[in-house]
């Protein structure tokens, strides 16, 4: 009897937003996936524009309990924390809204 070969794992919303993530990398922004801060490992990471990209667990509108500590640090940084929920996460949206903050957290080009 010949064995078949496993399917191809579902890429999971972590996956697929590294994955376009890591696509910015060439525009010359610098994502990095498990990311140090302090103490902390943030999902995802832009050091330089101070931006973290968290995805929650849960439900929509259920009150998430997220990590007072690491919030206030990162506010004290100069972070900015963009938060999704994994039940409603479409990348082409998620991506939107990355490249909006990154837009907003860029110094206005000067003439």
């Amino acid at each position: 009897m010949q064995r078949k070969r496993p399917l191809r794992p579902v890429a999971n919303i972590e996956t697929r937003l590294w994955a376009r993530l890591r696509a910015l990398n060439l525009q010359g922004y610098r994502f990095r996936r498990r990311a140090p801060f302090r103490t902390f490992i943030l999902p995802f990471a832009e050091h330089e524009k101070l931006l973290a990209i968290d995805i929650l667990d849960g439900e929509p509108g259920r009150a998430a309990s997220p990590n007072i500590v690491r919030d206030r640090l990162l506010a004290e940084a100069g972070y900015t924390v963009l938060r999704f929920w994994r039940s409603e996460a479409n990348v082409l949206a998620l991506m939107q809204a990355i490249r909006q903050a990154l837009e907003d957290r860029s110094p206005p080009a000067s003439c």
